[in-house]
């Protein structure tokens, strides 16, 4: 079983060695004995060595880091500093999905960033693709009944994780009904929930399988609002029998969520998700009245703004967007929560204007629900990086907004806007 020789594996390591560079990691006896155990993962990881050296390296590492995290979990050696409520949590759900089968989690674990070193933007994608297209056969290891949860929570795997931080909205999973491979899996209320506990137990380790990366007890609460949240949208359609009208249905349920978690959405920029309710002062009302306090400065209020914004915001979805809405909504970038005298720039106003005012200037959208992808490519850690920041204006960022042309994807209707900030 697959679930035994790794857990002797990683019950012989420790965090630090988890943590330590990825050259180390590959020269070990510890990797040798990983890639024996499995060596169709070892054979694509040697493809993304021949594509993206880097890249293949971070993949090994948060891999590792997640497997181990994983194992101190289940054999309660879990030393992250979260609440008891939290961890029991984790022990009690992640032991249920064990004995669906011990070896479930531990396939969604090791192959969903496979697919970085081929294609970082799409990885999730680009992972279920890789498993399709390759030898791994798991039809033989996982009981056929859970291989489309097992390959759709790899496909989104990041979809929970990005409502929660304001990236994706709650339309955004209007692709899962989409999906033709997921179809038995809304059928059934246990699939679904079975599906969105895997999900939100994933997006929990693959947080914590990179050590830069922090996690606080509010998490939960809000992980499982969203959890909830979709379960019970996908549970309302079941039983219409009408394709379109199951994904009106579904559409309307979402955009109303969304409507509801706008203001959240907003002041991810500031890192509500983050920080909230980590000190007393910290409450959602105090960043929302931050976004208020920006909106009243430049002669503006939440219902104009939102006006603005009309019904096109639940249909845009970000990618490596957090850092750049920071920036623009407080001039720099910062690990740490804001305080009373922060003064929101408005620039992060703008910026959310002329995304929806792209959107509506090219699509029908009252007609439509296709869903905008808007992928800001810019140098990796480009925030951190001061040659970087000197050059960037927001005006410049708006303009190339404004200017670059969409493609449709029609496989799942969305446009896609890649942003490249020249260097």
């Amino acid at each position: 079983m697959l679930y035994l020789n790794l857990e002797r594996l990683f019950e012989s390591l420790d965090l630090s060695f988890c943590d330590s560079q990825a050259s180390n990691i590959l020269i070990s006896n510890e990797f040798s004995t990983f890639r024996q155990i499995i060596p169709k993962w070892d054979n694509l990881i040697q493809q993304g060595f021949k594509i993206d050296k880097e890249e293949t390296q971070r993949t090994i590492k948060h891999i590792f880091r997640s497997l181990y995290i994983y194992f101190s979990i289940q054999n309660d050696q879990f030393e992250i500093n979260i609440g008891s409520k939290f961890k029991n949590f984790l022990k009690l759900n992640l032991t249920s999905v064990y004995d669906i089968h011990p070896d479930l989690f531990i396939y969604i674990l090791l192959y969903h960033d496979i697919g970085r070193p081929f294609n970082r933007v799409w990885h999730t994608f680009e992972s279920v693709k890789i498993m399709n297209d390759s030898d791994i056969n798991l039809k033989k290891k996982i009981p056929q009944k859970y291989i489309n949860i097992l390959f759709g929570v790899i496909k989104y795997h990041l979809l929970l994780g990005t409502i929660f931080t304001g990236e994706s909205s709650y339309l955004g999973a209007i692709i899962l009904l989409r999906d033709k491979r997921l179809q038995d899996v809304w059928e059934s209320s246990e699939k679904t929930e079975l599906f969105f506990q895997i999900l939100l137990l994933f997006t929990v380790i693959d947080i914590l399988g990179y050590e830069y990366s922090k996690i606080f007890n509010h998490y939960l609460h809000y992980y499982l609002m969203i959890k909830d949240n979709l379960v019970n949208s996908f549970n309302h359609i079941r039983t219409i029998k009408n394709p379109d009208e199951k994904e009106r249905t579904l559409f309307n349920i979402l955009h109303k969520l969304d409507k509801e978690n706008l203001k959240w959405r907003i002041a991810c920029c500031l890192r509500i998700f983050q920080f909230v309710s980590t000190k007393p002062n910290l409450t959602e009302d105090f960043y929302f009245r931050k976004i208020d306090e920006g909106l009243e400065k430049i002669g503006s209020n939440w219902q104009l703004f939102k006006r603005k914004l009309s019904k096109v915001h639940p249909l845009i979805q970000y990618k490596y967007a957090l850092p750049l809405m920071m920036i623009l909504a407080s001039g720099s970038f910062f690990r740490s929560p804001i305080d009373k005298d922060f003064i929101v720039d408005s620039n992060i106003y703008r910026f959310w204007e002329v995304c929806t005012s792209k959107v509506k200037k090219n699509t029908l959208y009252y007609d439509r629900t296709n869903l905008w992808n808007i992928i800001f490519q810019f140098p990796r850690n480009w925030f951190q990086n001061l040659n970087f920041l000197n050059i960037f204006r927001a005006e410049k960022l708006f303009f190339l907004i404004d200017i670059t042309k969409p493609t449709l994807e029609p496989s799942f209707s969305t446009y896609q806007l890649y942003i490249n900030y020249p260097v």
